[in-house]
């Protein structure tokens, strides 16, 4: 049903309403008792009946004598009446819908009700709005925000963004454009040389003989010379079976095909065939996680989940390393990024930004739910109000983590929140697949009401 439609039914209704309304004011001002009205009508007729018996044969009687009588005017005298008469609208018969619309409209102008914005709020007394929100709320859950609703939203997203100034900062103590910035204190906590080489070796080393991988290549010399900018310090990051995410699929198969695929210094996708032995899929999955886990506490680290694709392509970014300003390609910027301890380690400190906005408002969501007695059955209904809560939380995170990006670190794109910025992606489908889960529901339900609204007609229009 469109807009407009769905426009002029509310006028009818409301037009109905104000019928109604009107109608049932008069009868609160009127008391009496119906039955014994038509009860003395009825009695009074038949008196009237008998008397006008009586007086023809009275007439009869005095023609007989003669006697001239006047004649008999019949009129049907209508007196005007001192008190006001309520004039009941008419109400055009057949099934011209658009007649009715228009007779509506006119007699809610006449009324000065406002078409442009609802007029069933208007019109309908403010109880029995209540009680239509209540009835709706009951059945379809409430997703209205209250005060301190935008209050706790409000407070996830500030306090999220001023731990992600504080706390997550940037991954390690450097100078960027002649300024110095200090970095994260819990990420160098990770980074610790000392501390992450005795959990490599206790833990990780020996995965290092059982998890060879074709993938691996650190040198453009290494590739055959078809990978350009290959060197140590970044062959992880162009390797891309060694993103976290993405390894799962490109460094399986290059498992299983023995190639190596990589992304070189022009953002082109490499693909390079080895001596190795292809191997089966279990045995490939089973030597991906060891790789991976042979190298997160090394000094270079693993990059970030999918943070590998940035290279592909030239693609412009904002952002310019040097003096000159000249802005780079994503391609630049993530080698500079990984190369300045933007690893998996930081991965897992940038993680306590949306980390937050998800306890604080899932926190209080719970909370709420249990102190007013929620079933859970009802938060299932009202999930779509958590969603909304969330994406608007980390809305004003991402939005903080820009601002600190620019403002705070002169544009180092370091200081850039990537957990944060991936976190938006899965609260913004969340926010739509519940939206439109609930969208669906109402329909239904609404189907549901006017199928019954049409068996009750068909069956009165039987009668």
């Amino acid at each position: 049903m469109s807009g407009d439609q769905l426009s002029d039914v509310a006028a009818v209704v409301a037009y109905q309403a104000v019928t109604l309304t009107e109608l049932r004011g008069l009868f609160d001002h009127v008391e009496f008792d119906l039955q014994d009205v038509l009860e003395r009508e009825l009695r009074v007729s038949d008196t009237l009946g008998s008397l006008e018996s009586d007086l023809d044969a009275m007439r009869a009687g005095l023609r007989a004598m003669g006697v001239s009588l006047p004649a008999q005017e019949t009129q049907s005298s209508t007196t005007e009446s001192n008190f006001s008469r309520y004039a009941v609208p008419v109400v055009p018969a057949g099934e011209d819908f658009d007649q009715l619309v228009r007779l509506a409209e006119a007699r809610l102008d006449r009324l000065g009700i406002d078409l442009t914005r609802d007029p069933l709020q208007q019109v309908l007394p403010g109880g029995q709005i209540a009680r239509s929100l209540r009835g709706y709320a009951d059945e379809h859950g409430d997703v209205r925000w209250d005060k301190t609703d935008w209050t706790v939203v409000l407070v996830a997203g500030l306090l999220a963004t001023l731990l992600d100034v504080i706390l997550v900062r940037i991954p390690r103590d450097s100078t960027f454009l002649g300024t110095k910035y200090a970095g994260s204190p819990l990420t160098k906590w990770l980074q610790d040389r000392d501390r992450a080489g005795d959990i490599h070796a206790h833990f990780f080393k020996r995965f290092e003989k059982l998890a060879k991988v074709p993938f691996d290549a650190s040198t453009t010399k290494a590739t055959g010379g078809l990978v350009s900018g290959m060197r140590p310090a970044v062959h992880r990051l162009q390797g891309l079976g060694h993103d976290p995410a993405a390894g799962f699929l490109v460094g399986v198969a290059d498992l299983m095909h023995a190639t190596g695929t990589y992304i070189d210094k022009a953002g082109q996708l490499v693909q390079v065939a080895t001596d190795a032995a292809p191997i089966d899929l279990i045995n490939a999955f089973i030597t991906q996680v060891r790789h991976l886990l042979s190298d997160v506490y090394t000094p270079a680290g693993l990059p970030p989940p999918f943070f590998s694709l940035l290279q592909l392509g030239q693609v412009d970014s904002p952002f310019a390393l040097g003096p000159s300003g000249v802005k780079v390609p994503w391609t630049d910027v993530s080698r500079y990024m990984y190369t300045h301890g933007y690893d998996l380690r930081h991965f897992f400190t940038m993680g306590i930004t949306p980390g937050v906005v998800s306890a604080v408002i899932r926190g209080y969501w719970l909370l709420q739910s249990y102190a007013t007695g929620g079933t859970a059955e009802q938060r299932k209904r009202e999930h779509a109000k958590l969603t909304s809560m969330l994406l608007m939380g980390h809305t004003i995170a991402t939005s903080g983590t820009l601002l600190k990006t620019g403002l705070l670190f002169g544009m180092n794109p370091a200081a850039l929140n990537y957990n944060q910025i991936l976190a938006m992606a899965p609260a913004t489908i969340a926010w739509f697949k519940e939206a439109i889960a609930r969208d669906h529901r109402i329909d239904q339900a609404l189907d549901k009401e006017w199928k019954l609204l049409l068996i009750e007609s068909e069956a009165h229009r039987d009668r």
